[in-house]
């Protein structure tokens, strides 16, 4: 008579397992055989319940809708978030992987996010404990951290990424509804959750899990709308913030005007200012353009500084700065806004050692390298040999 396999029995395994009579692994949220199967995973002693209706997201224009980096996100290999699970998180419940992403943001991430000791203070004290009273930035942090990991960790990236997505989705939720009620007790903690966003949105567009990746130049204007919609949206509460627990992030943002650029990228920029003057068809362009240039020259000097404790976040203020008028012309791809893109990726570039902004100068650099005519190709040598050949 054949021996008949032994194996220990759990009462805990997931309720698909238990309806097909096999042995549950019992990974949460979702365990092998239903991620294996496509199969919404149950476990009825950890939760039992349906997401609640969940308001729409703000998609890049500010209006509501799903299709922008400020919609929820499928996450890997899946369409959606089967709607009959909750995970732990989503419920109060803390999850043993979330404690490693908030170890993880407290040791490593909250590091990496400034150089300056009073703001790296801020992201790494004053932050976290505005986060534990506000259920979006918790989540906010989780995601971001999520993504650094990934960034580090080739062998476990795709699992990383996937829990990055699901705590930027419930954090989205969260954003979206707290907007139709900005008080000073959450103001701040709108304002941060909204740099986060923008920093989870540069690293997806990097990676793109779940689709085929946009181009570069549609990548970062997405993000340049982000970036521009932050003091739109707050305007009403700038004061408070400026006035909160995160003021060290508004402070050190003066610019050395005696700093003389160096001769290359100044030859370049005056190579900028002198075809804007010939080739504008209109003086609202001209003045477009001079603008953006202008704002170019303070991010270089501000690179040019020998400040070692410089903020590399503010690189992220030039899209604020040169007006809308200037990213609407990069929406329509006109030459003159291409070129000027190209140096601002110079800027992207000399802060590559930053995880949130490895690889992104390289990538808009060959883009607009495709797409400039040929009669605008001497205006991109420059960014050209920093970017590609110097490296």
């Amino acid at each position: 008579m054949s021996s008949r396999r032994t194996h220990s029995k759990s009462r805990h395994g997931c309720s698909q397992c238990k309806s097909a009579h096999i042995k549950c692994d019992l990974a949460q949220p979702t365990c092998g055989k239903c991620m294996r199967t496509g199969k919404s995973c149950q476990f009825p002693n950890l939760v039992n319940g349906r997401l609640p209706n969940i308001p729409p997201t703000l998609s890049r224009n500010g209006s509501q809708g799903s299709s922008s980096l400020l919609s929820t996100v499928p996450p890997p290999n899946e369409t959606a978030i089967a709607p009959s699970v909750l995970y732990p998180s989503e419920v109060g419940i803390v999850a043993w992987d979330d404690l490693e992403l908030l170890h993880h943001y407290l040791t490593v991430t909250s590091t990496t996010l400034a150089s300056r000791n009073d703001l790296r203070q801020t992201w790494q004290i004053q932050i976290p404990k505005m986060a534990l009273k506000q259920k979006l930035l918790m989540h906010s942090l989780l995601g971001v951290t999520a993504f650094h990991i990934a960034s580090s960790r080739p062998e476990s990236q795709s699992s990383y990424i996937e829990r990055a997505i699901r705590h930027h989705n419930i954090a989205l939720r969260e954003y979206s509804c707290q907007l139709h009620s900005m008080t000073r007790e959450n103001s701040a903690s709108l304002f941060v959750c909204a740099t986060l966003i923008v920093i989870f949105a540069l690293n997806l567009a990097i990676s793109r899990p779940h689709e085929e990746p946009m181009g570069p130049i549609d990548e970062i204007l997405g993000v340049f709308t982000l970036l521009r919609g932050v003091p739109f949206v707050l305007g009403e509460t700038w004061s408070w913030i400026q006035q909160s627990e995160v003021e060290p992030m508004f402070r050190g943002r003066e610019v050395d005007d005696t700093i003389i650029l160096a001769d290359d990228i100044a030859d370049s920029v005056a190579l900028l200012e002198e075809r804007n003057q010939l080739s504008s068809n209109e003086c609202s362009e001209a003045d477009t353009y001079a603008r953006a240039i202008q704002e170019l020259k303070v991010y270089f000097k501000l690179l040019s500084s020998k400040d070692m404790d410089r903020d590399h976040g503010m690189v992220l203020s030039w899209p604020i700065s040169v007006g809308r008028e200037y990213i609407a012309l990069l929406g329509s791809r006109q030459q003159m806004a291409l070129v000027i893109l190209a140096h601002y990726a110079v800027i992207l570039h000399e802060i590559r050692d930053t995880w949130w902004a490895i690889g992104w100068g390289r990538k808009l650099i060959q883009e607009v390298c495709q797409v400039v005519d040929i009669e605008w190709k001497s205006l991109i040598e420059w960014p050209m040999a920093k970017i590609i050949i110097r490296r």
